[in-house]
């Protein structure tokens, strides 16, 4: 608790140098004790021991104690002149004692309303979870799905929720793109079904982009699955590079066996240690779902940086051709923002015609306040920086654009006093990435570890994902390149939802260097014309209109991407398919001749998976396609629209800076998804930034400059042909049936038998007042099937889904939402008591005049 640090720093001084004295409880104190421990080795600076005294302070001051901390003077400890400079105020109250205190700072914002809306937000931050503008979600009951396999009883909103039944109820072979804001619990939503049917075996891969998420979702995943006595063969969730060879070779065996729940690795593990091992447990139907955590990053990366983001389609489409019918592998791309364009990739590398739905819950960020400062040269810009992080609190993350700068200001921090800091970088190894992490975080494997680290500097390559909650400050010297890149890595603070702050600090070559790394090496026309009539030109052979390609077909005279030959071919295919001109699947599966001998059609068979990797099937959209002037019209184009969007993200970005534009409109503006109904919308957030403390008047306590209501989703529809159970039942024009039992009597036990065969037979949505003291011992037989509560009788008024509706013996009579529920045409299971009275013949039992109307007894006997 706040006076309890404030305490906790007063006994850690008096005691100096013994800092076994006072118990480390983690947070601001536990830091502190950290820092003046590693004080005489030099591994922590004066002014680390400064920020933190200072953040100390200020959480005291806003609660109302403004007592001073009484400090010794010491040859390690900060001077009074360093207290002073490190924003603290230092008074010598005795010989070789000072008193310090505290006051609120900003970086610099104009006078008047302005400042006074800084300091109110200041303090915001510092009372952190006591802050009335703390991120409060309105959770919502958790299904019997969600408990059974998380141990679960809420969802933390209702985005969740409809993601979470959305992807749970989703069929074989199909995508399903889920935008959710951060906080809102993204994983769990992947982790659900997956865990769900775990009993039956299978694996489940997770594609995510750095080795420090897949070591932190290997944490949280092994710490869920022990306390529910689960454990994988090898002991293993994450496959990476740093692995011992016998673990990675137990761990490819486990994929292809279907014994590994679930994995966590790269898009390049899975494009080669991993691909056999894939190809095999697709082929046995074993590959159950595949999910692209961070799925912006395979439009945002997978254009030039990382193009294994996108290659990693066309596997995804040999695993779909490969595994049973009713067996393929339900993908899931999920990500806290998504755009338009990023959204279309996705679509078209990863979904499929009719099997692909969009589930949209964006909302932006509510814990952030920005604030935004110019300066005419880099010493200037420095000098501002290192003010900031000694003053603005901890823990935080200094961002830049390039490697050799995260460097340097590594080092130069070092030099000015900040010594509890660490850069990690894409050209960081594993093990500096660990490191770095687990001194940040002050804990390995979910053990507690002393923090070695208050700041980390990095590039864009660091924090997507990180797990560390507390981040309470993200500065950027730097101007990123994009809209997108600037929000997900302030995205990196409050994730625990207490109010966070966002410092960026430009100079004016910022916007050349953003300018130039936006434009994203996207293959120019002519490369892809070489790259496409090489492949087509020595076509494998032709059915019905579909071409089958060799993507390991090397251009003549071409030289460019030789090493890398399959991956710029999928990249031409990539972009001819973006701009509408080919539609590209995996080869179809070869059909056994019937005068074919059992060796012959297994030495064909094995050819085609062995070169299913290398090929493709293409059927052109477009009858330009193969006119090069045409073609390279449409890809220039194509490019055009591409590179236009990344400018004009840019560009937004730049209005932000110069606070012509609220950050929130500006954001908002950015996430926004055309559809065929209209535009799905972003709902804006904004605590604080620029152009709202220039503009508006301050806000009383506990107000937002722009405020919305949580998103509400529309739940994904998935349409199937099945017939329905019990149909037989059922009258020619009748669509709800009554399935009634005797009041009081014995047959009522035989309910929960009933709702386990409808949900076995795919009626997945239950509700009404007697559903819910079945359910929990139903979902546990029943899995891997989930099970749906409807609660709030949201459901019961979605015509879309079959619904199993359960009344107590009591009942008598429907509710008008029950009323208009079986009116609506849509199918309704509707259990009940012989007494129920018919809706429109209060004088008459409903089941002695609905003709569609059977026992219990011979419901179950059908089934």
């Amino acid at each position: 608790m706040p006076f309890s640090e404030w305490d906790e720093a007063r006994r850690l001084f008096a005691a100096w140098p013994d800092t076994t004295a006072v118990n480390n409880g983690g947070g601001a104190v536990g830091r502190l004790v950290d820092a003046l421990t590693d004080l005489p080795n030099g591994e922590s600076g004066w002014r680390d021991i400064v920020a933190l005294t200072r953040q100390i302070l200020l959480s005291a001051r806003v609660r109302g104690n403004e007592t001073p901390l009484t400090v010794p003077s010491d040859s390690l400890l900060p001077t009074e002149a360093q207290w002073w400079e490190g924003g603290c105020q230092a008074q010598l109250i005795s010989p070789g004692r000072l008193a310090v205190t505290a006051q609120f700072w900003s970086p610099r914002v104009p006078a008047g309303w302005a400042a006074s809306a800084a300091e109110h937000d200041m303090k915001e931050v510092a009372l952190g979870p006591e802050s009335s503008l703390r991120r409060r979600l309105d959770g919502t009951p958790g299904d019997p799905f969600w408990s059974e396999a998380l141990g679960y009883e809420r969802y933390y909103s209702i985005g969740q929720r409809q993601a979470a039944r959305s992807v749970v109820l989703a069929p074989a072979g199909s995508t399903t793109i889920v935008c959710l804001p951060t906080g809102h619990g993204k994983t769990p939503v992947a982790l659900a079904p997956i865990l769900l049917g775990q009993k039956l075996g299978g694996t489940s891969i997770v594609v995510v982009p750095t080795v420090v998420l897949a070591l932190d979702m290997e944490r949280r995943t092994r710490e869920l699955l022990r306390g529910r006595g689960v454990e994988a063969p090898s002991g293993h969730y994450a496959y990476i590079g740093a692995l011992a060879e016998e673990s990675k070779r137990q761990l490819r065996e486990d994929v292809a066996n279907g014994r590994q729940t679930v994995l966590f690795t790269s898009p390049e593990a899975i494009a080669s240690g991993l691909q056999k091992a894939l190809d095999t447990a697709a082929e046995n139907g074993y590959l159950r779902y595949f999910v692209i955590d961070e799925a912006h990053l395979v439009e945002q990366w997978g254009n030039d940086f990382r193009p294994t983001f996108q290659t990693l389609a066309n596997q995804h489409r040999n695993w779909l051709r490969r595994a049973p019918a009713g067996r393929e592998p339900r993908t899931v791309a999920m990500s806290a923002t998504l755009t338009a364009q990023q959204v279309e990739t996705l679509e078209n590398l990863f979904g499929q015609a009719g099997a692909t739905q969009v589930v949209w819950a964006s909302q932006l960020r509510s814990e952030p306040s920005y604030y935004i400062d110019t300066f005419p040269d880099e010493q200037s810009r420095r000098s501002a920086v290192v003010e900031a992080l000694t003053r603005l609190p901890r823990p935080a993350i200094l961002y830049l654009t390039r490697v050799e700068d995260a460097r340097r200001w590594a080092e130069e921090l070092y030099d000015s006093g900040l010594r509890r800091v660490a850069h990690v970088t894409g050209e960081s190894t594993p093990e500096q990435r660990g490191a770095a992490m687990e001194g940040w975080a002050g804990r390995t494997s979910g053990e507690p570890v002393p923090t070695r680290f208050d700041i980390i500097v990095g590039t864009s390559a660091f924090g997507l994902g990180i797990d560390l909650d507390d981040v309470r400050t993200v500065v950027h010297a730097c101007v990123p390149e994009t809209v997108d890149r600037y929000y997900q890595e302030v995205g990196r603070g409050g994730r625990d939802g207490n109010p966070s702050l966002a410092y960026m600090a430009v100079v004016p070559g910022d916007f050349f260097l953003a300018e130039s790394l936006n434009k994203n090496v996207i293959l120019r026309a002519e490369t892809a014309w070489g790259r496409w009539s090489a492949l087509f030109q020595n076509r494998l052979g032709e059915v019905e209109g579909t071409y089958q390609l060799d993507l390991d077909m090397v251009p003549p005279r071409m030289t460019i991407g030789y090493a890398k030959n399959r991956a710029w071919n999928t990249k031409a295919l990539n972009l001819m398919s973006r701009a509408h001109m080919i539609e590209v699947t995996a080869p179809k599966v070869p059909v056994r001749r019937e005068d074919e001998s059992d060796a012959a059609w297994e030495a064909r068979l094995a050819l085609y998976y062995e070169h299913l990797p290398s090929r493709v099937d293409v059927r052109l959209l477009d009858g330009q396609t193969n006119d090069p002037a045409y073609f390279e019209r449409k890809i220039d184009d194509t490019r055009t629209g591409i590179i236009n969007s990344q400018q004009d993200s840019l560009d937004q970005l730049r209005k932000a800076i110069h606070s012509d534009r609220c950050i929130a409109d500006v954001l908002a503006q950015y996430y926004l998804l055309p559809v065929e109904r209209g535009v799905l919308r972003t709902s804006a957030v904004c605590r604080g930034c620029p152009h709202c403390r220039q503009h508006l008047e301050p806000l009383e306590a506990g107000r937002f400059y722009r405020i919305a209501a949580q998103p509400h989703p529309t739940l994904a529809y998935w349409p199937t042909s099945a017939s329905a159970p019990l149909s037989g039942f059922l009258g020619s024009n009748a669509s709800f049936l009554s399935v009634w039992w005797e009041a009081e009597s014995p047959e009522h036990r035989l309910l929960g038998q009933l709702v386990e065969q409808l949900v076995r037979r795919g009626v997945h949505v239950i509700g009404g007042p007697g559903a819910a003291p079945l359910l929990t011992a139903i979902q546990r037989d029943v899995s891997p099937e989930p099970l749906i509560l409807d609660a709030d009788e949201e459901l019961l008024q979605d015509d879309r889904w079959p619904l199993l509706w359960v009344l107590e013996d009591s009942d008598t009579s429907l509710s008008t939402a029950e009323r208009d529920r079986i009116d609506s045409g849509a199918l309704t299971y509707l259990l009940h008591a012989d007494h129920l009275i018919h809706p429109d013949k209060p004088m008459s039992r409903l089941i002695d005049i609905h003709s569609s109307n059977i026992t219990i007894e011979t419901a179950l006997r059908s089934l």
